[in-house]
């Protein structure tokens, strides 16, 4: 059997619960949660937290996976602000702009995600040098959709979102986009793999299917987990 050593943040748990859940198994998978308290820094200087460097050395996996961050766009998208914003995204000009709100300049947009990103895609830059197998980036879940599920289960926006209500999905999706392109745009100077979500996870929109949806308003459940660990399984056959 495969062996596949998953490394990230949050956006992990939706692997872990299928995997933990199923009753037979495609490829044998390893998890490493960077939120652990034993694996902060995550980076110190340019090299990743020894320990995380002893587990990777210590895989020894047929696949290095990284989920490394994935919710930096929410951060910026998912509340409605004071001084409302839109943005046309390039690869999508037809998608509706919403010209009664500020239209961001698309590089403005993504050049503060990038600075939010950063030492992300500087972790990954480490992950990448500290093996020499094949290595695969898993795009972070497209938006839910839907404001109702979202309100219900706020989870660490609950009072911001009180405050301020949930910014309109076709701003969030776009930012999602954004934010994937800067990961797509590093994987390729990296010579890492990026696997885009699922297809079949997304609705007509490109957005979350509502199956797949966790309650909270930014990961995907162990149905996406699935649709993901299938993904990686044909990565390794």
């Amino acid at each position: 059997m495969k062996k596949v050593l998953v490394l990230g943040h949050s956006h992990v748990a939706a692997l872990s619960q299928s995997f933990g859940a199923s009753p037979t198994q495609v490829v044998d998978l390893e998890f490493v949660v960077c939120n652990e308290e034993r694996y902060k820094p995550l980076l110190i200087g340019d090299e990743l937290n020894p320990r995380l460097s002893e587990r990777i050395l210590n895989a020894k996996a047929d696949l290095y996976v990284s989920m490394l961050g994935g919710n930096a766009h929410s951060i910026f998208s998912m509340l409605n602000h004071p001084q409302r914003f839109d943005v046309v995204l390039p690869e999508a000009p037809e998608l509706y702009t919403d010209l009664s709100a500020e239209v961001l300049p698309a590089g403005l947009a993504m050049a503060v995600l990038a600075r939010r990103i950063d030492h992300i895609l500087r972790a990954m830059s480490a992950y990448r040098t500290a093996t020499d197998g094949p290595m695969a980036h898993v795009e972070s879940p497209p938006p839910i959709p839907s404001e109702d599920h979202i309100r219900k289960y706020p989870g660490v926006f609950r009072e911001m979102i009180a405050a301020r209500g949930v910014s309109p999905a076709l701003v969030r999706y776009k930012f999602w986009r954004l934010h994937s392109r800067l990961f797509r745009e590093a994987c390729e100077r990296l010579g890492i793999a990026f696997l885009p979500a699922p297809g079949e996870m997304q609705d007509e929109a490109g957005m979350l299917v509502e199956r797949a949806w966790n309650p909270d308003p930014t990961h995907g459940n162990a149905v996406y987990g699935a649709a993901v660990i299938n993904q990686l399984a044909r990565e390794v056959v």
